[in-house]
């Protein structure tokens, strides 16, 4: 699974990435301008040009003020000892590159929690302290899922897929998530996307699937009972579609890679408008990890012509 596109797919989008800091970072969400934001899509490197894959660089501004400043956002799928350094490098790389102050923020979602100093990283001698670095760490490894499937908010919502689920209320928790989304008022799209990550990690079987809707249906409110319903979970409602009743192992993968094909789908015509009828063939036609390669590709298209070409070399 491609975390880092989920996560930027998930975190591009406005509504969504100003919930985010509304959830987790509101002392910083007080002074961003959301109504100015430009998203950075040039291809970022480290010092030693290895290609920076877990970021998300937003260009912003200070509430009520001319004054901008850079948002850095890495995502970590994997525990890093050396998390700290490699934030301290983005920043410097960062600034001097735009020649603005950067916010830095790391989101970790490895499983479990990961052991990240709460302290800045200082480098102190006998006379002084040179360097004194401080950074936003949040872990959702070590977060409880139970305490943000409640929250009317979608970033929360969203990523209490990565937080700690126990396999005795699973099941509990994703109703109440899919319940506070469906109560919601938002555009239909955004909660498409927030529908989408979480069910790329706390996708069902058939059987989770049944005892869902069963419990769903005694929601008392017909109308709520509905717009519950139309959030659907796409690798088991992709999987229904293709009539895959080859065996639960079978049809899950088949429908994981039903379901990665229509997040990309959304993903493209979101960023580049409506598909031709041949360009969705051509990617439902592909394997999945070209699809996987597609999502995080598609982050850096700034024209159709971008997407026409990578199809191109890619079938």
């Amino acid at each position: 699974m491609n975390h880092d596109a989920l996560f930027k797919m998930l975190l591009r989008t406005p509504t969504i990435l100003q919930s985010f800091f509304e959830a987790f970072v509101p002392n910083a969400a007080g002074f961003i301008d959301f109504t100015v934001l430009e998203f950075v899509d040039k291809e970022l490197f480290t010092i030693d040009r290895r290609k920076r894959t877990g970021d998300l660089l937003v260009k912003t501004r200070f509430r009520g003020q001319p004054a901008g400043f850079l948002i850095h956002l890495e995502h970590q799928a994997q525990p890093d000892a050396d998390l700290q350094r490699r934030m301290l490098e983005y920043f410097i790389l960062d600034w001097r590159e735009y020649d603005l102050p950067v916010y830095p923020i790391a989101v970790l979602s490895s499983p479990g929690s990961v052991a990240v100093r709460a302290s800045p990283l200082a480098v102190d001698f006998p006379n002084k302290r040179v360097l004194c670095f401080d950074f936003d760490v949040l872990d959702l490894g070590s977060m409880d899922a139970g305490n943000y499937v409640k929250t009317p908010n979608p970033a929360a919502l969203a990523l209490a897929a990565r937080m700690r689920f126990t396999g005795k209320n699973r099941l509990s928790l994703i109703k109440d998530f899919a319940i506070t989304l469906a109560r919601i008022r938002m555009v239909r799209r955004v909660a498409d996307v927030v529908a989408s990550f979480f069910f790329a990690y706390q996708h069902l079987d058939e059987s989770e699937d049944l005892k869902l809707r069963q419990e769903i249906a005694k929601v008392e409110s017909k109308e709520m009972r509905d717009r519950v319903m139309q959030l659907t979970n796409p690798w088991i409602e992709a999987g229904k579609r293709e009539g895959l009743q080859q065996g639960r192992n079978e049809g899950r993968s088949q429908g994981r890679h039903e379901g990665e094909a229509e997040l990309v789908l959304k993903q493209l015509a979101r960023r580049l408008g409506a598909l031709s009828a041949a360009q969705e063939k051509s990617i439902r036609k592909l394997p999945l990890t070209k699809i996987e390669e597609l999502g995080e590709a598609l982050l850096e298209f700034t024209s159709r012509a971008d997407f026409a070409r990578w199809l191109r070399l890619n079938n």
